[in-house]
């Protein structure tokens, strides 16, 4: 008695050629799109390497003397508060100052003050500036009068009374004061 031998797959005669062909064909139909795969990656490793040679390179800014620095902040800021004088809004505060047509006030002078109140105190951090109003008023009720009326302007932040006092020197004792007031940007 001879070994025997256990085949449970069992092969069936001539079964092993067809399949050998089979799989020859599959690689063969596959073998294009597998060529065509391989080009597209290589032309998308080209474009990436051409992207990354387009985009702008960050330059490191040379530094400059601290003297020079120095200079071009002071100039900057010249710069800065000149173009924050053209902007300000002058037409808009002299015709919100006019006193109405019942008040008996006469505006002396306005003063633009070049304070910038942005982050000192102001709401917010709202913008704006502080302009001074020279006035003269025939009573002291005119005076508190109008004082009011510009407090409920709503250009302005806040308005107060620095300083005032009676002319002596004019026949009626009309009262001369000084308001500062705060506007919004």
């Amino acid at each position: 008695m001879g070994l025997s031998r256990v085949d449970f797959l069992g092969r069936p005669a001539g079964c092993s050629g067809w399949r050998l062909a089979l799989l020859a064909a599959g690689v063969l139909a596959l073998l294009p799109a597998g060529l065509h795969w391989a080009a597209q990656l290589q032309a998308l490793r080209r474009l990436e390497g051409q992207l990354a040679q387009a985009r702008p390179q960050a330059r490191a800014r040379p530094q400059l003397a601290p003297e020079r620095q120095r200079e071009r902040d002071t100039e900057l800021k010249l710069v800065s508060e000149a173009v924050r004088q053209l902007n300000l809004p002058i037409t808009r505060l002299i015709k919100t100052v006019q006193p109405p047509r019942d008040a008996r006030v006469a505006l002396l002078g306005l003063d633009v003050n070049g304070i910038d109140v942005k982050g000192q105190g102001a709401p917010d951090g709202e913008a704006g500036g502080a302009l001074k109003i020279a006035a003269e008023a025939e009573t002291a009720q005119d005076m508190l009068n109008y004082l009011a009326f510009l407090n409920q302007q709503t250009l302005f932040r806040s308005v107060y009374l620095v300083k005032h006092e009676m002319n002596m020197t004019a026949p009626d004792h009309p009262y001369r004061f000084q308001l500062e007031a705060q506007w919004r940007q």
